[in-house]
């Protein structure tokens, strides 16, 4: 052991890892200089081969502050030479994007969050180095069908390739380093391929470069840990949850691709975490929404939801049911998420549908807006788990009505702010709060607690 405990053979393991990493460097830029190749090409290369190299660190480092010490220079190296113009075979790139400085501390968080699971770390960092390379290279070459994320174009034929290899990323480590049922590894890999496939699909600037290892660790963590029956209900779940909100947005044009699949993402979320009563909000919301657009919007109107917006208005109720799942406390964060979720329909019907309608719709104002967005959000569990504390859905009605109220006064100053691709600050803030004033009251004992697995 060394004088800070880490074993000797870690710096051994280390300094090849380092040799292996610089080696990457120096030939894509030499390869840059000297082959005039495509800067996408240098790019892959640094970025398929440092991947493979880091698939070695289990098994040549067991010291979480080793590899922290490899990636946090290596980052802060790619940092530099994209603010100071060096380094141009990873950022000689024409679009935007930050996903080289995001891989090494992607690939340290992975490695922290896996102690003694080897297979979860490969799957992991394969699915980081092989499945968006190939699906970079593929996409971009031979894409046909191609759709729009905000500023970003990207291919039907890229994201099924990264489906597929992903696929293979996850089943082989799966299968080969743990004892799990053979249909469990299966299943499990197809259903956490298809959401990194989705949260690669969506994510802007390099930012899947985070999101897609970290999504790996966790839900194929999770998931493994459950009976096959488990597993094959939750594919049978996200698939039919992709099927209908697919059939919807393609009826109605009311989503753009990059949109349905953030709300697809948003309400597997909500059924996988929480339980069908969770998801009931976000699919009864989600209908309304679509019958009052239908109803009252001007045709035309809603079809390009931007990403970053439905990702900020999803954050506030999706925070309250990751605390709810974390700390094993649903009946505290039910009534919560319900007045986070109505706060969020509030605003989006007040700006998308209702500001744009004719005149007879306008009179409806923010407390009708607040009203309509609480029935639509608490209809599914009244129903479905009475009895219902009324003093804490009256509680839901007020912070809605509230929180809205107080948007239209700000939004009537910001013309900016009165559109639904854009989630102000505003109303992020005010979807927290009214989901911060339940969780106060019910902490004092003003308010009884909505628990969405009794019935």
């Amino acid at each position: 052991m060394t004088a800070l405990g880490i074993p000797p053979g870690d710096l051994w393991g280390a300094a090849i890892l380092a040799g292996v990493f610089l080696s990457l460097l120096v030939i894509a830029e030499l390869w840059r200089r000297l082959g005039s190749p495509k800067p996408e090409h240098t790019r892959k290369l640094v970025h398929l081969g440092g991947g493979i190299a880091c698939l070695f660190f289990p098994f040549l480092v067991s010291s979480p502050w080793v590899v922290l010490a490899l990636s946090l220079p290596l980052t802060l190296l790619f940092v530099a030479g994209a603010k100071l113009g060096f380094l141009q075979s990873l950022h000689g790139v024409s679009r935007k994007s930050r996903g080289a400085e995001y891989y090494p501390l992607a690939v340290f968080l992975a490695f922290l969050m896996t102690p003694g699971q080897p297979w979860l770390y490969l799957s992991a960092v394969l699915v980081l180095a092989v499945g968006d390379a190939f699906a970079a290279i593929i996409g971009s070459r031979y894409g046909v069908v191609r759709y729009e994320v905000e500023t970003e174009t990207k291919s039907l034929e890229g994201s099924l390739v990264f489906l597929v290899i992903a696929f293979l990323a996850i089943h082989l480590p799966t299968l080969l380093l743990t004892d799990l049922p053979r249909p469990v590894c299966v299943l499990a890999a197809l259903l956490v391929a298809t959401l990194v496939t989705g949260f690669e699909a969506i994510s802007l600037e390099g930012a899947d470069n985070v999101f897609v290892p970290l999504a790996v660790v966790i839900i194929l963590g999770k998931i493994t840990t459950k009976p096959l029956s488990e597993v094959v209900f939750q594919n049978l779940s996200l698939l039919a949850i992709c099927l209908a909100v697919a059939l919807v947005v393609w009826r109605f044009r009311s989503f753009n691709v990059a949109g349905a699949i953030t709300f697809i993402l948003f309400a597997y979320g909500t059924w996988s975490l929480g339980s069908w009563v969770w998801a009931l909000p976000v699919l009864v919301g989600f209908a309304g929404y679509l019958i009052a657009w239908l109803r009252f919007a001007p045709p035309g109107h809603a079809t390009g939801i931007r990403v970053r917006a439905l990702a900020r208005a999803f954050l506030p109720p999706f925070a309250m049911l990751a605390l709810a799942n974390s700390l094993d406390r649903g009946a505290f964060f039910f009534a919560p998420f319900l007045a986070a979720s109505a706060a969020v329909l509030a605003f989006s019907l007040d700006a998308s549908v209702f500001k744009l309608a004719t005149r007879s719709a306008r009179t409806l104002g923010s407390l009708g807006v607040a009203l309509l967005a609480t029935v639509l959000v608490t209809a599914g569990p009244m129903i479905a788990r009475p009895p219902v504390p009324l003093a804490t859905l009256l509680a839901v009605l007020v912070t809605t009505a509230l929180s809205t109220r107080v948007n239209t006064a700000i939004e009537r100053r910001d013309l900016k702010a009165q559109s639904s691709s854009v989630w102000t600050p505003w109303r992020f803030l005010l979807s927290f709060a009214a989901a911060g004033a339940i969780l106060g009251m019910q902490a004092l004992g003003w308010l009884i607690a909505w628990n969405p697995e009794l019935g």
